[in-house]
C-alpha cells in the first residue's frame, strides 16, 4: 500500500515540525528554577546571602514550605549539613493561598537536605 502526501500535508507537518521545535526549545529556555518542598524536619531562614550573617525580615519557612529557588551556591557550612544554599525568588507557606515574593537565601541542608544541589537538578543549576 502507498500513501501519497500531497503539498498540503506537507506544509501542515512542517508547520506542526516548526512548532514543536519553538515548544521545545521554550522549555528548554524556561527551564532555569524549580520549586523545592522543604523535607526535613527544620524551619528554614531566608537570609541576605547564602550564610547567617543576615536574615531578609521573611518568617522562617516551616516544613513543608516550598520555595522557588533560581540556582544553588557554596556558601557558609553549617554542622554535617553542608555548604550549599539556594537563591529564593518565592516561597510558599504551608495553608497560604498564594505563593510570597521573598527573594534571598536558603540554607539547603535545612531545605532538603542538599537534594536538588550540586547539579542533581538540571532545572537549579550553580549561581
Amino acid at each position: 500500500m502507498r500513501i501519497k502526501v500531497g503539498r498540503r500535508t506537507g506544509t501542515v507537518a512542517a508547520a506542526l515540525a516548526i512548532s514543536a521545535g519553538v515548544v521545545i526549545s521554550g522549555a528548554d529556555s524556561a527551564a532555569a528554577s524549580a520549586w523545592v518542598r522543604t523535607t526535613t524536619s527544620n524551619w528554614v531562614g531566608i537570609y541576605n546571602n547564602p550564610n547567617t550573617s543576615g536574615k531578609t525580615g521573611a518568617a522562617d519557612l516551616p516544613p513543608g514550605s516550598e520555595i522557588w529557588a533560581d540556582c544553588w551556591q557554596v556558601g557558609e557550612s553549617i554542622g554535617n549539613w553542608g555548604d550549599t544554599w539556594y537563591r529564593v525568588t518565592y516561597v510558599w507557606y504551608p495553608g497560604a493561598s498564594n505563593y510570597v515574593y521573598s527573594p534571598g537565601w536558603t540554607f539547603a541542608g535545612y531545605v532538603d537536605n542538599n537534594a536538588n544541589t550540586v547539579d542533581r537538578n538540571p532545572n537549579i543549576p550553580r549561581c
